[in-house]
């Protein structure tokens, strides 16, 4: 019957991150996956399937703010970790956060608007793909030139 599991986690989330933080200090080469992962995981995952149960508002702002933190401080100290939890969880709440106003703004289209906008952007993706693929591969090369 736990409604706000954050009182239960964050204390294990502040542990698991200063444990990892110690590690990283004495292990400069240490990956961050290994380092923060498992805090920010904790600290993250429970809030963020809380998000998708609880009808209030200030829940999903307060963790689309944190991941926002997250990952700005991730790409600020070039940690593969933060960047990419904090990433996923802002884009999870915010797709939660506005699914409901994309349903309602698809209802009031005609039924044929999204199958022509899909096929148009699948055109344009298809026009644009050898310099996508080369944007994507700087990306990936990028991410995984971080700790």
């Amino acid at each position: 019957d736990v409604t706000a599991p954050e009182p239960y986690t964050l204390s294990v989330a502040a542990a698991a991150l200063t444990i990892g933080h110690l590690h990283r200090r004495r292990t400069p080469s240490a990956p961050s996956w290994t380092t923060y992962g498992p805090g920010l995981g904790t600290a993250l995952l429970p809030s963020l399937l809380a998000t998708w149960t609880d009808p209030h508002w200030l829940r999903p702002l307060l963790l689309g703010a944190f991941a926002l933190a997250l990952t700005a401080f991730g790409a600020r100290r070039l940690l593969q970790a933060p960047l990419v939890l904090g990433a996923a969880t802002l884009l999870l709440v915010a797709f939660h956060e506005l699914a409901p106003l994309l349903v309602q703004f698809l209802d009031v289209l005609p039924r044929w608007l999204p199958l022509a906008v899909a096929g148009l952007l699948l055109l344009i993706l298809g026009a644009t793909y050898e310099q996508r693929l080369r944007d994507a591969r700087r990306a990936r090369d990028g991410l995984r030139r971080m700790a």
